[in-house]
């Protein structure tokens, strides 16, 4: 005959029927209130009636259970009568093969007769003075959560509180590395999955041979427990399995035998263990319990933070780096070394606002004592400037030859920029080709500000464009033009980041500036000249980092 009840796991019904619904229709015929208690139970432990699954660890929360009901004031022969009828439930559980042990909780009536301190004696004269200290303690945790972004700060914090909130000394908290927990290197796993993740006023039994009694491999009764799924709040254990360990080798733990227990989550997942330990089993009350759940659930908050915090960090170095290389990877396509002028001296500054830059130069030797020299900068700054910087400059490369004067050279960098090109993005560009032969430069500036052209005099000139931006215009208009120079003349090529150049006033450093830096320059060479305008850029804006990209190039004839 099929056992009444079984729903489809035996037969007699087409929907799956709650264990306690099972054991109601059972041939046990337990009464009324003997179901009613079970399902008491059964709601607190598990909460929702189906999906209570019976565990042979469950002798944990039902003396966690018993032990609330005791502090509600439930007389000790109603519990007695209530833990005959959870009993029962189990031995049918274990008749039906659900469980293989019935919980042991022989103990009740023991420590019932033995009248256990309850630490409310702290305060004997005022118990809401406790219960405000409780709620200051978990107030303050909160706080300190909320600022802590480290997980040792968090799991610094949290065993403190605890122990101070508690009235106790003792205490360690355990993590699994679960899928989700933040628990990673500088942290090391030992063998055993359980690490040990803080620890507070450990005695020496548990200090001693590297704290082996803690983090030895085993599961223990609380992490057996944890485990199977069954320890959802905080609950009182009957006794501590590695601090009996380091009892039987002789281990001084200053009379500590048995702990309590909360759990904490990672994304809804088992993660870890708090635990703190006592002489006495079951000295906490039940609004302890509940303060150590809260505790729990605050810590299990504060370390997904914690690991949101460190995922960021990871990404925010990893994403540092590939910039860096990026940017390693930009410089290079840069001069590495200016070349080697008959009759000039030449010098080059480039920086970048940001980790990559728009901004570009070329030197292009040609050969026969003519050399190309291009300043350009690209529309925007950051990664997108970069990638159209360097489709640009190799465009310009590949396009210049000193038997095509500089505007033609740009107008077919223009074509080949709008045939590859969809960013919407464009570029300024100055291009010249210098003959040293001659001393002599051909040049076109497609948009880019005006060069300035000292002459030996100090007289200042201005190279204005010879036609618009590259990148924007299907058929660029441009032309090119001529110069001489004579000894002691200087050409400064710069990008708009110079003019545009801020100080604490919010004040640009302008062309006016930079004209008056260039006339009152006075070294010989290119690299002194250039010192000296970086100086006066520098002064101006008091170091701060450079608004925009900026390029400055000097050429200075010496013949």
């Amino acid at each position: 005959m099929t056992e009444p009840g079984t729903g489809l796991l035996g037969g007699g019904y087409n929907v799956p029927m709650s264990l306690v619904s099972r054991f109601a229709q059972s041939d046990l015929h337990p009464d009324p209130e003997t179901i009613e208690s079970v399902r008491a139970f059964v709601r607190w432990h598990w909460i929702d009636e189906d999906a209570c699954t019976l565990s042979d660890d469950d002798d944990i929360p039902l003396r966690t259970y018993l032990l609330e009901l005791k502090h509600k004031g439930l007389a000790f022969e109603d519990r007695r009568r209530l833990l005959g009828s959870i009993l029962l439930f189990y031995r049918w559980g274990r008749a039906c093969n659900l469980v293989e042990t019935i919980p042991e909780v022989s103990f009740v009536s023991r420590f019932e007769r033995e009248k256990i301190q309850r630490r409310k004696e702290i305060f004997p004269d005022n118990p809401e003075a406790y219960e405000i200290a409780r709620l200051e303690a978990l107030n303050n945790l909160v706080g300190k959560l909320n600022r802590a972004v480290e997980i040792k700060e968090v799991l610094s914090s949290t065993l403190d509180t605890v122990l101070e909130a508690l009235n106790l000394e003792t205490g360690w908290i355990f993590l699994l590395p679960v899928e989700g927990s933040p628990f990673h290197p500088p942290y090391q796993f030992p063998p055993h999955d359980f690490a040990l993740a803080a620890a507070s006023g450990l005695p020496p039994g548990l200090e001693q041979n590297e704290r082996t009694f803690l983090c030895s491999p085993g599961d223990c009764h609380c992490q057996d427990f944890f485990r199977s799924g069954g320890m959802k709040r905080a609950v009182n254990v009957v006794d501590c399995s590695r601090l009996d360990r380091s009892a039987q080798a002789e281990g001084d733990n200053q009379g500590l035998r048995f702990h309590a227990s909360v759990p904490i989550f990672f994304a809804g997942k088992p993660g870890g263990i708090i635990n703190v330990a006592a002489e006495d089993w079951q000295i906490l009350t039940a609004s302890d319990l509940q303060i150590l759940s809260l505790i729990g659930a605050q810590v299990s908050e504060a370390l997904e933070r914690a690991r949101l915090f460190d995922l960021t960090q990871a990404q925010q170095r990893r994403l540092e780096s590939e910039l860096q290389l990026a940017r390693d990877v930009q410089a290079s396509l840069l001069p590495q070394e200016v070349p080697d002028l008959p009759g000039f001296t030449i010098a080059v500054e480039w920086q970048a606002a940001r980790e990559m830059a728009g901004d570009f130069y070329d030197l292009i030797e040609f050969g026969g004592g003519c050399f190309g020299i291009v300043a350009a900068d690209v529309s925007d700054k950051g990664a997108p400037a970069a990638l159209f910087m360097a489709l640009a400059g190799s465009l310009i490369r590949t396009s210049a030859s000193p038997e095509k004067n500089p505007a033609e050279t740009l107008g077919e960098v223009n074509r080949r920029i709008l045939a590859h090109s969809r960013s919407g993005m464009f570029v300024t560009v100055f291009y010249a080709i210098l003959d040293t032969n001659t001393y002599s430069l051909t040049y076109a500036s497609a948009g880019q500000d005006p060069p300035l052209l000292r002459r030996s005099s100090r007289k200042i000139e201005k190279i204005m464009p010879t036609g618009p931006l590259i990148g924007f215009f299907p058929e660029l208009q441009i032309s090119h033009g001529n110069l001489h120079f004579d000894k002691g003349d200087v050409l400064l090529i710069y990008t708009d980041g110079v003019v545009d150049a801020l100080n604490k006033n919010n004040e640009h450093f302008e062309l006016e500036r930079l004209q008056a830096s260039l006339k009152n320059a006075r070294g010989g060479t290119a690299p002194q000249i250039l010192a000296e305008l970086s100086a006066d850029l520098q002064d101006f804006t008091g170091g701060a980092p450079p608004f925009d990209d900026l390029t400055c190039l000097v050429l200075v004839c010496n013949r």
